[in-house]
């Protein structure tokens, strides 16, 4: 049931009463979003700004860092809570600093650093630079000592929980973000980004930023000349429609394999030559695409659920976290090669696919709308508990 302005507004209140800025700040942005009564939001916004001591800025300490700790969810999830994080430790001059330690799905025994397997890093400075003595950590819960260590306090305790909105008008020498925050949590109140739209801020930001370690970049040319060579090449992405990941989009629909056809379809009439790059986590979507398409579909070896009712690849501990990180990062890249895009915005993969590519008009369509309905607060489960291989 959708709420009423009016509804989300009491909600806001409840939130502030408790000390919840966070939670009061989506509802008002989605709010906000909606031009629903824009006086009462902007009064609210104000007073969280007071709180969060913006009318008594404290001066940026030297050195200033922000590490960003592995999130634990999907691939391009985790990627994303890292973009969001690099943009927030830049626009508020510090140095951003990407460790994914033993809380990562996609950490290898012995690698150190996670991120390291397949990025370049953001920053010159490294997680030994942050234990240097003298320094000041917030959350509380960080020090010297334990910044390596992975689920402290995490999902309850203090400390847990902590969105990057605290992280505006700090002190100390180095935040540490462990936990996923919205886009709208922060970005909004960032003056170099408050005026820009979302999505292509951040794909400028994947397109100058990210960039592949050479042993995953390198073969992608090879890969293309096999796997795209008929043109024009449409990627798809169909993603399992369990019922946990439904609750990822705005609406709480699911989209079948069938609603892709027509589009699809289109494609072919308009190009009887062209062809199909097909990603997908699901087999039975992989053979009902080359049931209907047949050899016109291309698509990488990789692993797939069979039944909508399996827990997400990701949880499935037989399977090698890097072997994950690879597929999924090969097919999306070759999909961001591709002439033109259809998959599902209610994914970390579609996300990733459109931010990778500046598309031209009309060669990228979305299914579904990601995030949640209004006047409804995500809460963020980290599923990587059980997650905590060896060193």
């Amino acid at each position: 049931m959708r709420l009423t302005p009016a509804q989300i507004l009491a909600t806001v209140d409840e939130a502030m009463a408790v000390g919840d800025l966070s939670a009061a700040n989506r509802l008002l942005q989605a709010l906000k979003r909606n031009g629903d009564r824009l006086a009462e939001i902007e009064q609210r916004l104000t007073e969280i700004a007071r709180r969060l001591r913006h009318d008594r800025p404290v001066a940026k300490p030297n050195p200033a860092y922000l590490l960003i700790r592995g999130w634990g969810a999907g691939f391009w999830a985790d990627v994303g809570h890292v973009a969001l994080q690099t943009v927030l430790a830049e626009s508020l001059g510090r140095q951003p600093v990407v460790y994914w330690g033993r809380e990562s799905r996609y950490y290898q025994p012995g690698a150190g650093n996670a991120w390291d397997l397949y990025f370049e890093p953001m920053s010159a400075t490294t997680v030994a630079d942050l234990s240097a003595p003298g320094l000041s950590y917030f959350p509380a819960k960080w020090t010297a000592e334990n910044l390596r260590i992975p689920r402290i306090n995490k999902d309850a305790g203090e400390g847990s929980r902590v969105s990057s909105l605290y992280f505006l008008n700090r002190p100390e020498n180095v935040l540490v973000s462990d936990y996923y925050t919205e886009a709208d949590d922060i970005l909004p109140w960032l003056p170099a980004w408050r005026s820009l739209d979302p999505e292509a801020a951040l794909g400028a930001f994947y397109r100058s930023r990210l960039r592949l370690k050479p042993p995953l970049a390198l073969p992608l040319d090879s890969m293309e000349r096999q796997l795209l060579k008929t043109r024009p090449m449409l990627a798809v992405h169909y993603r399992t429609q369990s019922r946990l990941k439904t609750l990822e989009s705005q609406d709480r629909e699911a989209v079948d394999v069938g609603a892709y056809f027509p589009i699809v379809d289109r494609h072919f009439d308009e190009n009887p030559g062209g062809g199909i790059f097909l990603i997908t986590d699901f087999a039975p979507a992989h053979a009902a695409f080359k049931s209907r398409y047949g050899e016109k579909v291309t698509s990488r070896t990789v692993a797939r659920l069979t039944e909508t009712g399996q827990i997400s690849l990701e949880w499935q501990t037989h399977i090698d976290g890097r072997r994950l990180a690879v597929e999924v990062i090969f097919d999306t890249y070759l999909a961001a090669r591709c002439d033109a895009f259809l998959g599902d915005a209610a994914s970390g993969v579609s996300n990733a696919v459109c931010r990778l590519k500046a598309w031209p008009e009309g060669k990228m369509s979305l299914f579904r709308r990601s995030g949640v309905p209004l006047g409804h607060i995500r809460q963020h489960a980290d599923p990587s508990e059980w997650w905590n291989p060896p060193e």
